[in-house]
């Protein structure tokens, strides 16, 4: 089955099992969970001696971006839990882009987290994985116990700002015309990244995310990353998120407090290659945090945006560390 229609969402597409077969480094077992009536895909591996870790992506990877690192933590002793958000990956992707809000997102993978019903785990957000990810913490407040987060953000305006960031955002991307990738690879801004998945007409995955790495991609791990999107019509989710940055600040916001209120240890690992998010501060914001105090944060040389390719035995092997080093005082469970 490669389509069906849902009761709520219209028209869902599967991409074909087939389109995953002997991707490098990624032999991991498909687990699927229906949430929202629609399937979910998520890689389970290892046994939970020394805990469990979720490893949450973004726009527009999958699981298989953590390739490198799931052996390493399982060799660790943890068991790993890597979701595919819906609309990417192996997960079923509603047609139409009216599904795909930024609470829709915060829903699926809030009830995931219900159904499995795992609580005082740590968690690795990157990208859209901590966007979606922080807040779902303040959903289910005993579901992380220590998290670390790279590359990613979460929207905290207050006042005047709070009306204008939606219309800047909007102008930068109607100034940056209909960005080709050729004008992304020139330049990764706001407006040619969302300017770009918006408009045009073939999105190039594998293009994108060697733009935003510093790696050279195998023929092999372009192709798996173009894996999920066998032709436009399964772009819906990749279409819509960069659109939605700006969506329910308030909610963001009242996630912000919640981490504030919370004395989650966390690690801060920014890289120093991202276009988007290096030096702008954001690492700051999340070593401001209570949990962050006294930690060993690090800025993550010669990586771009995705980081978990440039240094993704690196990221595991300074993960791994700061969570024994947190533990040893008071073995979680």
């Amino acid at each position: 089955m490669t389509q069906y229609t849902h009761p709520k969402y219209g028209t869902v597409l599967r991409t074909p099992d087939n389109a995953f077969a002997n991707l490098p480094d990624y032999p991991f077992e498909p687990n699927y969970m229906e949430v929202d009536e629609l399937r979910l895909h998520y890689v389970d591996e290892g046994e939970a001696v020394n805990g469990t870790l979720f490893l949450m992506h973004g726009q527009p990877s999958w699981s298989y971006l953590y390739r490198h690192m799931i052996p390493q933590f399982v060799a660790a002793g943890y068991r790993v839990i890597a979701p595919d958000l819906i609309g990417f990956g192996k997960s079923d992707k509603p047609a139409a882009g009216k599904v795909y809000s930024y609470q829709a997102h915060v829903d699926w993978i809030a009830a995931f987290v219900g159904k499995l019903g795992i609580t005082g785990a740590n968690a690795f957000f990157q990208d859209w994985g901590g966007m979606i990810g922080l807040r779902v913490m303040e959903k289910h407040p005993t579901w992380i116990k220590r998290m670390t987060v790279a590359n990613t953000a979460l929207s905290d305006v207050k006042g005047p700002m709070k009306l204008m960031l939606p219309n800047i955002l909007r102008l930068m991307r109607f100034f940056a015309g209909k960005p080709t990738i050729a004008d992304l690879a020139q330049k990764q801004s706001y407006g040619n990244w969302a300017g770009y998945f918006k408009h045009s007409a073939r999105i190039e995955i594998s293009k994108v995310m060697q733009i935003l790495t510093t790696k050279t991609l195998t023929t092999a791990e372009v192709a798996a990353y173009d894996a999920p999107f066998p032709d436009s019509r399964y772009h819906a989710a990749t279409r819509v998120m960069p659109q939605i940055v700006a969506t329910q600040l308030n909610a963001a916001q009242a996630a912000w407090e919640h981490l504030r209120q919370s004395q989650v240890p966390t690690l801060v690992l920014f890289s120093d290659k991202d276009p988007f998010l290096a030096g702008q501060g954001i690492d700051q914001q999340f070593m401001a945090l209570p949990g962050a105090s006294g930690q060993p944060h690090v800025e993550i040389e010669n990586a771009s945006h995705f980081l978990q390719e440039d240094a993704g035995v690196e990221l595991a092997t300074r993960v791994l560390a700061w969570m024994a080093q947190e533990a040893s005082p008071r073995q979680a469970a």
